[in-house]
């Protein structure tokens, strides 16, 4: 098999996450609920997760980052903290979309025909009421990583939230909160961080007002029918799954041990490859492919205008994963022009991939081209 779809989660996991699985099996407590080791074993590894994240992050204060089910989680928790008008942009995911529409009161920035997000572009759209500005760091369809830092600043400059989606990008694109002043970061595990399904996070810095988005047990405050109102206990209402915790932290060990730059360096070189060739493919069109821009490891195409889950179908029967669609971004669809052509088909690779894997992919592109 030849597995070309991290983008919706990692394959394969790193020996060491698998490891982590078995000795969370057979370990772990429930963290926070007891004094026995199995319960102390749980809570010791919680912590240590949440410091890996800060290091990864460059974060000061591991407590500022709560656990929370996935990035949609995260986001949702953002949009709860939100005051004013929200500005996003036609190249985010549902998880902001949705959370967004169903709050009211947004504007939306549009992306280029490459669905290219200018800073300019977004900095000029800030209004007077606009409260927050949330977007994703790296785009699911395109795999364009957006210039962040300028946007970051001007937002703080202003007084107004800046929230970033790191689905796409953590374990991938460097991040140093030091040097970028975002608010809140969201991110899943299950992605470029190589844990479980069901595993994610929320950064949320110390300046930034909080409430609690969901109320329940913490094994703290018993008697106090207020959820507590302070990082992480804020966002962490009933058991954790530390199971999965222990699992993302082992692949953010594994992310860090190999380097960010490393890892980056050879998604993009696989994906310039990948590019390479598949220019080289009568009716073969790659969305996305500005010049001076980066990109993940995210690379989408359609061939001849033909439907795409007809070539993801074909890739399938010769045990190739990729997927086909909307990819859960209607707007970003929209912004590159493949709504109506059933969305795209997107490849999406990183660092365990090979040269020799993407060489067998084209010759069954061509081979499907041939046949149609």
């Amino acid at each position: 098999m030849i597995y070309m779809d991290n983008a919706a989660t990692s394959y394969p996991k790193p020996s060491v996450v698998l490891d982590a699985l078995w000795e969370a099996v057979e370990r772990c407590g429930n963290p926070g609920r007891g004094a026995h080791s199995l319960s102390v074993w749980a809570g010791e590894k919680v912590l240590e997760t949440r410091e890996n994240i800060a290091r990864l992050f460059h974060v000061q204060d591991a407590s500022r980052i709560a656990f929370t089910q996935n990035a949609t989680h995260a986001l949702n928790i953002a949009v709860h903290l939100c005051y004013g008008e929200i500005l996003t942009t036609s190249m985010d995911h549902n998880s902001v979309l949705r959370p967004c529409a169903k709050r009211g009161y947004y504007r939306i920035v549009s992306g280029d025909y490459n669905g290219h997000l200018s800073p300019d572009q977004i900095v000029s759209a800030i209004g007077d009421m606009t409260g927050a500005v949330i977007m994703t760091h790296a785009s699911n369809v395109t795999g364009e990583i957006y210039e962040i830092e300028p946007i970051a600043k001007a937002c703080r400059k202003r007084g107004i939230l800046f929230i970033l989606d790191c689905a796409q990008s953590a374990g991938t694109v460097d991040l140093n909160l030091e040097k970028v002043p975002a608010d809140i970061v969201c991110i899943t595990g299950h992605k470029g961080l190589f844990g479980l399904q069901g595993t994610g996070a929320v950064y949320v810095a110390p300046h930034v007002p909080i409430s609690p988005f969901m109320s329940g047990g913490t094994g703290t405050n018993t008697f106090d029918l207020t959820h507590p109102n302070q990082m992480p206990e804020c966002f962490e209402a009933g058991t954790v799954n530390t199971h999965g915790i222990a699992t993302l932290c082992a692949g953010v060990e594994y992310v860090l041990d190999c380097g960010i730059s490393a890892i980056r360096k050879k998604e993009s070189a696989l994906r310039s490859y990948f590019q390479q060739e598949l220019v080289k493919i009568p009716g073969v069109t790659i969305y996305g492919d500005g010049s001076n821009c980066a990109y993940t490891g995210v690379l989408s195409i359609n061939v001849l205008g033909k439907d795409p889950g007809m070539l993801a179908n074909y890739l399938a029967s010769k045990e190739i994963c990729v997927r086909a669609g909307f990819h859960c971004a209607p707007l970003a669809h929209d912004t590159i022009g493949t709504k109506s052509l059933g969305g795209t088909v997107r490849f999406s690779l990183n660092h365990l991939n090979t040269v020799d894997e993407i060489d067998v992919v084209i010759s069954y592109i061509k081979e499907f081209c041939k046949n149609l």
